[in-house]
C-alpha cells in the first residue's frame, strides 16, 4: 500500500458522458444483501464492463455554514462539501476528488488518503489511481492509529476520503468506524483525524465520469455473478467482526456501569 503523498499531476478530459444503468435499491451492505435476492431481482451481472466519460471540473463553492467544520471544530473543512444520504457525515463529490488527484489543493492538504472499502475482488476490478483497499476495522486501525500520521507543516492538513460502491454502507461505516476510535484515543474535541469526508455515490459514479483516474479501467461490482463464493466468504466475516465489536462495546458498557462512581 502507498501514501499518497504526491497527487498525479495532470487531469486529462474526455468528451462524453456515459451513465451506468441505475442500480438504487441494491444495498451493498453484506448483512442487508443476498445472492437471492439478486437473482430474484435479476441483478447478476456477468462482466465487468469499463464505461468512459468526463465532464470539465467544476468544483463546488465551499458552505460558508457554521456547521462546515472539522471533526475537533478547529477549523472550516478545506474541501467543499455536497449533501449526503447520511447528515452526521461530510460528503464530496467525484468533481472534487478529480480536483485533489490533480494536486488542486496542494497548497493546504500535505497528505490525502483514498480509502476503498470495497472487497478485494471489487478493488482489483478497478479503483481510483492509488487508493488504499482497506475493509476491516482491524486494517484500518492499525494503519492510521498505531502511528498516526500528523502534517510536517501545521498550516497544512492530512485528509482521508472513504469510499465504497456506492458510498452507502460499507464506506460510511469504516469512516463513523476511525472517527469513534479516534475519539476514544484522545481527549475530546482533539482527533488525530479531523477531517473525513466521503466520495458521494462511490466507485459506482466516480468510474464513468473519470475513467482515466482509475487502475485499471473497470468497474466490479459487488453482485458479480463470477464472485459469489467470494461474496460469502467476505460477508461472513463481516458479520463475525461485527458481532466480535458490538459483544465488546456491551463488556465495555457494562464494566462502566458497574464501576464505582
Amino acid at each position: 500500500m502507498k501514501n499518497l503523498g504526491s497527487p498525479i499531476t495532470t487531469v486529462p478530459k474526455l468528451s462524453k458522458n456515459l451513465k451506468l444503468e441505475d442500480q438504487e435499491g441494491i444495498s451493498e451492505d453484506p448483512m442487508e444483501c443476498s445472492l437471492e435476492d439478486q437473482d430474484a431481482k435479476g441483478l447478476s451481472l456477468k462482466k465487468t464492463v469499463p464505461l468512459c466519460g468526463m465532464d470539465a471540473i467544476e468544483l463546488e463553492e465551499e458552505d460558508s455554514d457554521s456547521e462546515h467544520l472539522t471533526g475537533d471544530f478547529s477549523k472550516a473543512c478545506v474541501l467543499p462539501t455536497v449533501p449526503g444520504k447520511h447528515q452526521d457525515l461530510k460528503y464530496i463529490s467525484p468533481d472534487t476528488v478529480a480536483a485533489l488527484l490533480s494536486g488542486k489543493f496542494q497548497s493546504v492538504i500535505e497528505r490525502f488518503y483514498i480509502i476503498d472499502c470495497r472487497y478485494p475482488y471489487e478493488y482489483l476490478g478497478g479503483h481510483i489511481l492509488g487508493a488504499l483497499n482497506l475493509y476491516s476495522q482491524k486494517e484500518l486501525y492499525e494503519f492510521f492509529l498505531k502511528k498516526p500520521v500528523v502534517p510536517e507543516d501545521t498550516q497544512k492538513r492530512v485528509i482521508i476520503v472513504f469510499l465504497c460502491e456506492f458510498s452507502s454502507e460499507r464506506g460510511p461505516r469504516m469512516c463513523r468506524s476511525l472517527r469513534e476510535k479516534d475519539r476514544a484515543l484522545n481527549q475530546y474535541p482533539a482527533l488525530y483525524y479531523p477531517e473525513l469526508y466521503i466520495l458521494r455515490g462511490g466507485y459506482r459514479d466516480f468510474f464513468p465520469e473519470y475513467m482515466e483516474l482509475c487502475e485499471p479501467q473497470g468497474y466490479c461490482p459487488m453482485l458479480h455473478q463470477d464472485h459469489q463464493a467470494e461474496l460469502l466468504s467476505w460477508r461472513s466475516q463481516s458479520k463475525a467482526q461485527e458481532g466480535e465489536r458490538q459483544l465488546r462495546e456491551q463488556i465495555a458498557l457494562l464494566v462502566k456501569n458497574v464501576s464505582p462512581q
